[in-house]
């Protein structure tokens, strides 16, 4: 960047403020915690589940009764994190786009196609297939968007493999939790949910963790390991990107103050120069020169429509004139 270009970015802090973050914000994570991408993954793992069933019951008697215990964990910042925000064309939030979605419950009026399916016991083996499939169709799914070849591919990959260990944790556990289920025996079948359900439902409607359109509590294991699996692999992520976003830089003390003279001495030349335009226009309208209180008025107008219109001013400087000048009007 050239001292030029150095100074046109200084003074455009010191006028209309810093952003306090890029222009651009990383969006895998919000790739990742996605509807589309969560949902592809449950079903990866659902199907990868359903091999390990025994025998499916559908019906019960009337003595029976299921009970569904949609967890009782603490919500972390994560999950209460507001997620679906959409913006318009103005760049503006779109009201009701954004909403906690996760420690939601099923809705409690479906009667219908509600089924449990029992499982068996799995192994190490079968927790690590489970794994690098959840792996590779994570890593399809976000490089569909972002494209194979960018720069933060490599650090999602470096995170995943980070948690790997953490997130076979995960898988273990939920589906221990799922073959010590009781479905064929008990009068009362508990399915209970050791993580925060995901919310199916859009931020203007109730709360709901949806339909049930499989097993029950295959459904909720499914979900409960990629809610898991997807939290311990953003939050990592997002550290991850922050360490190697974080640079030493020095600080050049004599270019700030030198930066900070020229900004003082260009908003003395823009007002004395807005001052002798008011007088111009003063003297040619009405054929003599403004009082004094009358020229500054004039000036500070001026200014405040230069303040207005800064914007495209910094826009016309960087395009360098040409074509490309022309677009710093939309």
């Amino acid at each position: 960047m050239t001292i030029a270009k150095e100074f046109i970015t200084f003074f455009n802090n010191v006028i209309v403020g810093s952003a306090e973050k890029s222009e651009t914000e990383d969006q895998i994570p919000a790739i990742i915690e996605s509807n589309t991408v969560m949902d592809a993954l449950s079903a990866k793992v659902s199907n990868s589940i359903s091999k390990y069933e025994n025998s499916i019951q559908q019906d019960f008697n009337s003595d029976q009764k299921i009970v569904v215990d949609c967890g009782s964990d603490k919500l972390t910042d994560w999950h209460l994190r507001k997620r679906g925000k959409t913006y318009n064309w103005l760049g503006s939030e779109i009201p009701d786009t954004g909403c906690v979605k996760f420690g939601c419950c099923y809705d409690i009026t479906q009667t219908a196609n509600v089924k449990l399916s029992a499982i068996n016991q799995t192994t190490v083996e079968n927790h690590q297939e489970m794994m690098n499939e959840i792996k590779q169709e994570l890593t399809n799914q976000v490089s569909m968007v972002v494209g194979e070849a960018d720069s933060s591919m490599e650090i999602l990959t470096s995170a995943v493999n980070k948690v790997e260990s953490v997130s076979i944790e995960h898988i273990k556990k939920h589906l221990k939790n799922i073959t010590e289920q009781d479905v064929e025996n008990s009068q009362e079948i508990v399915v209970k949910s050791l993580s925060p359900l995901r919310c199916k439902n859009q931020c203007n409607q109730a709360p709901t963790a949806g339909f049930i359109n499989q097993s029950l509590n295959v459904e909720i294991a499914a979900e409960n390991i990629i809610t898991d699996i997807v939290k311990s692999i953003t939050e990592t992520y997002i550290t991850m990107k922050s360490e190697t976003e974080t640079t030493v830089t020095t600080v050049d003390m004599k270019k700030i103050y030198i930066f900070a003279i020229l900004s003082v001495l260009l908003i003395v030349t823009l007002y004395i120069i807005c001052y002798f335009i008011v007088q111009l226009i003063h003297s040619v309208i009405v054929k003599k020169p403004a009082k004094a209180i009358v020229a500054h008025i004039g000036a500070i107008i001026l200014m405040i429509l230069v303040y207005l219109f800064w914007g495209i001013v910094v826009c016309v400087i960087r395009s360098g004139g040409g074509f490309k000048m022309m677009f710093c009007m939309f």
